[in-house]
């Protein structure tokens, strides 16, 4: 599979890791942005042009079906689709739980769903967390998942999530449980699409959970509070936050030709994080 010339999306691609991605992907290609506010994709337009990238921008909201419709209209206008990287997200107490799980969960769905008729062996990236890990699903959760459409799809999964046990998750605020379940569902919804995306002409698709990368919605979060850092860090392997361009130069390295047979997975990188706090270590 080869993505050269071909235009490489990234929805959330203003900041952050999907900025950080824009750039790694631009040694394919020319590169589309997308994010819903317009001095931010300005500046990350500029950023890109001056480090050499073919680069273009437009305003788009994964949460809205008409305009993620323009977005990848434009994008065709370029040249044929080689990657659709979904880096757009929020994270728990940046927005209300409805937005949250409509951007998170629903805006998943709807960037494939709209970009679907466009993958010509082509890569599909979804950003998940390893916040997902943490979080079981039930069986009519499940249920519910396989129908992102239906018209009352947030009031059910928002009445289906529990209140956190955990008291590690408890401190953390009402909404971390709904982060956590939409997360998780970005990995089950990657998998669950396995089959149709590879039948666009062996087309894949993956999910990437990262941990805790110094990005400006871990700022949000407090992490230039030194005692919130410090926790942060001592839940790794290394004791260091990630850095965005670790994350960029995986994806670039995973949709580099070579890893056809890559698809269907959620992919951890996170210094260690989930294996720490799921399992007791060797000392």
């Amino acid at each position: 599979m080869s993505i050269e010339r071909k235009i490489q999306v990234v929805t959330g691609g203003t900041s952050g890791m999907g900025l950080g991605t824009a750039k790694a992907l631009g040694t394919f290609g020319p590169v589309l942005i997308g994010g819903r506010n317009q001095k931010r994709l300005e500046n990350a337009l500029e950023e890109l042009k001056a480090a050499g990238i073919e680069a273009y921008g437009k305003t788009c909201d994964v949460s809205d079906k008409a305009s993620l419709q323009e977005f990848a209209e434009y994008a065709v206008g370029i040249a044929p689709i080689g990657s659709v990287v979904n880096a757009a997200g929020v994270d728990y107490g940046a927005v209300p739980r409805d937005a949250l799980l409509k951007i998170n969960m629903q805006g998943t769905h709807y960037v494939l769903e709209t970009f679907l008729p466009y993958l010509d062996n082509s890569n599909v990236v979804n950003y998940s967390s390893v916040t997902g890990y943490f979080y079981q699903p039930k069986k009519e959760e499940l249920e519910l998942w396989m129908n992102p459409d239906a018209e009352d799809f947030l009031e059910k999964v928002s009445a289906l999530i529990p209140e956190p046990k955990d008291p590690r998750m408890t401190v953390l605020g009402p909404d971390y449980m709904a982060y956590a379940a939409s997360k998780r569902f970005v990995m089950f919804y990657t998998m669950a699409n396995t089959k149709r995306v590879g039948s666009k002409n062996n087309s894949r698709i993956i999910s990437i959970a990262p941990g805790s990368f110094m990005t400006p919605m871990l700022v949000n979060q407090g992490v230039e509070n030194e005692a919130v850092a410090e926790g942060m860090k001592r839940g790794t392997a290394f004791y260091r936050l990630g850095e965005s361009e670790e994350m960029a130069d995986l994806i670039q390295h995973l949709l580099s030709p070579g890893h056809e047979y890559l698809t269907g997975c959620d992919i951890i990188m996170d210094g260690g994080r989930t294996a720490l706090g799921m399992y007791p270590q060797f000392e």
